[in-house]
């Protein structure tokens, strides 16, 4: 074997194994560590809860930002556009491939003639220009990776208030549950009173009968309370993909009593939310399609060429073959001018939605502002009709055992105590609820925001609803 033939094998052989490891190696770790990267940022991961430990809001969120799908899937969509600009950038590259081709002929029925060859080429491609599309494909890469970005992010913030609902809805169960045994406690405690003073003719039938009425209704309200904390529970185990439907929940969020003014919350809804900001990079991205379509009115230039590797026969003078390209456009039958008019239709298309997308968010937080500024005045308000509602049920049953009320008015006290504590136990929540959906709709809810207004875990909730009836009191 010649060494021109055995050097032309030994380069077939090498840049066919380049191809090979080229084609196959692709390393999936990195390609989602990318996309992690924006959604986990600085934040540690909770890896796992064990069953008896005490799950914080903090760690729900935790667990649903690293096991959430839905961000999976926002972030292969930044992959993809990664990939993209990956792709445009190719353009302006050379492309170098391997031809190779074996031929053989037989001729001839009586004195066969047989041939046989091999030709082994590296054939090449050049864009040298394309009009500028290239370049302005590029640009519109660019700003279509900021919008997937901005929208993992934007779909980061929706669990997080998702996550932070359904916490709170199950808190909000929890101590309704409270509530409701502690009633239903004091009231199957009145029963038994009442029969036992009905047996020695100390009090009415009508009085026993409206007690165990009150507390059968009570009895039915604990049971759709319970209820209630099972779904609830079983949502939150599916948003945060963990077995934590039976950790004992304990807040660690504390929401500020005052907020700043709502202009300032819109102003910062407007540099700050990311949805905004995609739509924004979706704006800049459709105006460089634009001139990628127009880009196909000027001449293209390029350049093809080839280097024989080996061919039998060889003919001395032909080892290198290079052809310049040169195209103008001259009629196409208006089909340029037809996608120029589309790409400019997309673009007004993308503005439009984005104007809408601004006024929508400025309207969504001042009506989040409204619902937080009237979840604070009532809770205050909650909270005085709970000492209220306390006292009026202390002094009708004081005024009932010394004969000078009926049983009536005892119950319709008690029925009034166990609606407003009902209403605080639920207003406490909502009024976190509300502030969370106030920063979800300004864009600014994140984990600096939750973990700067954080509380010792051990800290109780507000006991105001749960406390039993004593004597009346003095002030809220």
């Amino acid at each position: 074997m010649s060494k021109r033939a055995w050097g032309s094998r030994s380069i077939q052989g090498l840049v066919a194994l380049a191809c090979l490891v080229a084609a196959g190696c692709v390393d999936q770790k990195k390609d989602v560590a990318t996309y992690r990267k924006v959604i986990d940022g600085n934040k540690p991961a909770v890896v796992r809860i064990a069953p008896d430990k005490v799950l914080t809001l903090t760690d729900a969120l935790r667990l649903a930002v690293q096991n959430e799908e839905q961000l999976s899937l926002l972030g292969e969509n930044y992959l993809l556009a990664l990939i993209d600009k990956d792709k445009a950038f190719a353009n302006f590259l050379p492309q170098v491939n391997f031809s190779a081709g074996w031929t053989y002929q037989s001729a001839g029925a009586v004195f066969p003639r047989h041939s046989q060859s091999l030709d082994a080429t590296v054939p090449g491609q050049w864009n040298l220009f394309n009009g500028f599309r290239d370049y302005y494909s590029l640009k519109s890469a660019d700003q279509t990776i900021e919008q997937t970005k901005q929208l993992v992010l934007d779909g980061e913030q929706t669990v997080l208030l998702d996550v932070a609902q359904t916490y709170y809805q199950v808190l909000t169960g929890e101590q309704s549950v409270d509530v409701l045994s502690n009633s239903l406690k004091a009231q199957d405690e009145n029963v038994r009173t009442l029969q036992q003073q009905f047996e020695v003719g100390a009090a009415r039938r009508l009085d026993v009968s409206q007690a165990e009425s009150q507390a059968s209704e009570t009895r039915v309200s604990l049971l759709e309370a319970q209820a209630n904390v099972q779904t609830a529970r079983a949502m939150l185990a599916f948003l945060v993909d963990a077995p934590i439907r039976d950790n004992p929940l304990r807040d660690d969020f504390q929401a500020p009593e005052t907020v700043v003014d709502v202009d300032q919350w819109i102003g910062a809804a407007e540099s700050a939310r990311q949805d905004l900001i995609a739509a924004d990079a979706a704006v800049r991205a459709a105006r460089y399609n634009v001139e990628v379509v127009f880009g196909q009115y000027y001449p293209t230039f390029g350049l093809t060429t080839g280097y024989s590797i080996y061919a039998q026969g060889f003919q001395p003078g032909t080892l290198w073959n290079t052809l310049l390209n040169f195209n103008v456009p001259i009629f196409t039958g208006g089909l340029i001018h037809a996608e120029v008019r589309q790409a400019w239709s997309q673009y007004r298309s993308v503005a439009l939605t984005q104007e809408q997308l601004k006024r929508e968010i400025d309207q969504n937080v001042r009506i989040a502002y409204v619902n937080l500024d009237l979840a604070h005045r009532e809770l205050r308000e909650l909270e005085i009709q709970v000492v209220a509602a306390r006292d009026e049920y202390y002094l009708s049953e004081m005024l009932y055992k010394n004969g000078g009320g009926t049983y009536l008015n005892v119950l319709q006290a008690q029925a009034t105590l166990l609606s407003t504590q009902l209403q605080l136990t639920s207003e406490q929540f909502a009024q976190k609820t509300a502030y969370f959906n106030l920063l979800r709709t300004a864009g600014k809810l994140s984990y600096a925001t939750v973990l700067s207004t954080t509380r010792p875990a051990e800290q109780e909730l507000r006991e105001l609803a749960t406390q039993p009836v004593t004597e009346p009191s003095t002030q809220p």
